[in-house]
């Protein structure tokens, strides 16, 4: 599921191509009233025709194209949603970095010259710069959603989030203050996005190893130095994620995430110490006790 590094790589994509550029031709799925459950696709397709892009925005798992008129289209790629682009360069040829190719969630292999020509599969909304580069929002199983704004940052649901790690998080002291009210284990607190905006599942269990805590651990019993730390954790396992631009095969080698994935019994982190595999919060927990059993 796209977290906080995949949403802001796909947002900084977004800034970079799109900025400055006129949107010449729109066309959204307008048999689709899944993803588009608080937009209509033909209102998301006159809100975004002929409009210049002025910039992007984003807080938590929710990011936006902002525009020289109202309203502004938000998206939300839920657990299957996802960006490409597909430019070409001044002697009209394919641009190898934007042959359709998206970001590298569901599958990394090299996509064939037939497969970075057609349009992507699974498109939802699809439309057209003004110097010819094509974009399409793609979600395979509809769980991402498509909305109009005013003011994104100000209106439901974003106005409900908590603390973005990338733009507005809070001081030890102040985020101390907030654990102290929380009596759930701290790995279902961290996704919380009324707390933890854009915290999903794999950046907890990798923030909670990488800082030695148990994912039972309460969070109103946290020290004040087991606030920091995991703070500061949270932020470098986000930004270096962010630094490379959400590329799972260039993550230091070190972090669980590697090695979490499939709920295999004899699953072991990078220095071969066992990895269990729980449910916490109603989500699937993976973490190494022997790393982690400070201070259950």
């Amino acid at each position: 599921m796209p977290e906080l590094p995949e949403i802001e790589t796909a947002r900084a994509r977004l800034h970079k191509t799109l900025k400055g550029r006129k949107i010449i031709k729109v066309s959204a799925d307008r048999e689709d009233f899944i993803c588009y459950d608080q937009a209509e696709p033909r209102k998301v397709e006159k809100a975004l025709k002929g409009a210049k892009v002025t910039g992007t925005g984003r807080k938590g798992k929710y990011f936006w194209l902002e525009l020289d008129r109202k309203p502004w289209v938000v998206f939300h790629f839920g657990m299957t949603g996802n960006l490409e682009i597909r430019r070409f360069t001044k002697k009209g040829k394919l641009d190898p970095e934007f042959g359709w190719g998206g970001l590298a969630l569901w599958n990394t292999k090299k996509k064939t010259d037939k497969e970075l020509s057609e349009p992507p599969r699974f498109c939802r909304l699809f439309f057209t710069l003004d110097d010819g580069t094509e974009v399409a929002i793609t979600d395979p199983r509809r769980f991402g959603r498509i909305r109009l704004s005013d003011d994104p940052a100000t209106s439901a649901p974003v106005k409900r989030l908590g603390y973005d790690p990338l733009v507005d998080f809070p001081a030890t002291a102040v985020l101390f203050e907030k654990l102290q009210r929380r009596k759930a284990p701290i790995k279902a607190v961290l996704l919380d996005q009324k707390i933890f905006a854009g915290v999903g599942n794999w950046i907890a269990d990798e923030v909670l190893y990488q800082a030695g805590l148990s994912p039972h651990r309460i969070a109103a019993q946290m020290t004040l130095d087991e606030v920091k730390n995991l703070r500061h954790k949270l932020l470098r396992v986000i930004l270096t994620a962010v630094k490379l631009e959400a590329d799972y095969d260039r993550y230091p080698k070190s972090w669980l995430f590697h090695y979490r994935w499939g709920k295999e019994k004899d699953a072991m982190d990078y220095r071969g110490r066992p990895i269990l595999h729980e449910e916490i919060g109603g989500r699937t927990t993976a973490w190494v006790p022997n790393v982690q059993n400070w201070r259950v």
